[in-house]
C-alpha cells in the first residue's frame, strides 16, 4: 500500500489523528509541563497504534482499558491471580488484534 492509498483511507486518517494528536499532547504534558500524561492519553496513543496497524481490529476501548487496569494493579499487588488477568487481557486483545470483526 503506498502513502497516498493509506491516507485515502478514512479509518487509516482517523487513526492517524487520533495518534499524532495523543502523541502531542503528551509529550507537551511530559516535556514541556514535566507533568506526567494521564492515562486516557496513554490509552489514546495504544488505540491510535492498533487502529494504524489493524484498522478493522475488533479491540475495543473498555477491553484496553481494563487491560491498563489489571496492569496497574499487577505492577502494585505482585500478586499471581491479578498477573494472570493481565495475561488473559493480553490474549484477548491480540485475538481482536488477529481475527477482524465479522461483517454484518
Amino acid at each position: 500500500m503506498s502513502k497516498i492509498e493509506f491516507l485515502q483511507s478514512p479509518s487509516n486518517r482517523t487513526a492517524l489523528a487520533i495518534w499524532l494528536g495523543t502523541a502531542m499532547t503528551a509529550a507537551l504534558q511530559y516535556f514541556l509541563l514535566h507533568v506526567q500524561p494521564p492515562s486516557a492519553d496513554l490509552l489514546g496513543l495504544v488505540i491510535g497504534f492498533v487502529k494504524l496497524i489493524e484498522p478493522e481490529t475488533a479491540v475495543t476501548v473498555p477491553q484496553l482499558q481494563r487491560a491498563m487496569t489489571d496492569l496497574s494493579t499487577a505492577l502494585a499487588t505482585k500478586s499471581p491471580a491479578a498477573i494472570e488477568r493481565v495475561v488473559a487481557d493480553t490474549q484477548t486483545i491480540a485475538a481482536g488484534i488477529i481475527t477482524p470483526p465479522a461483517k454484518s
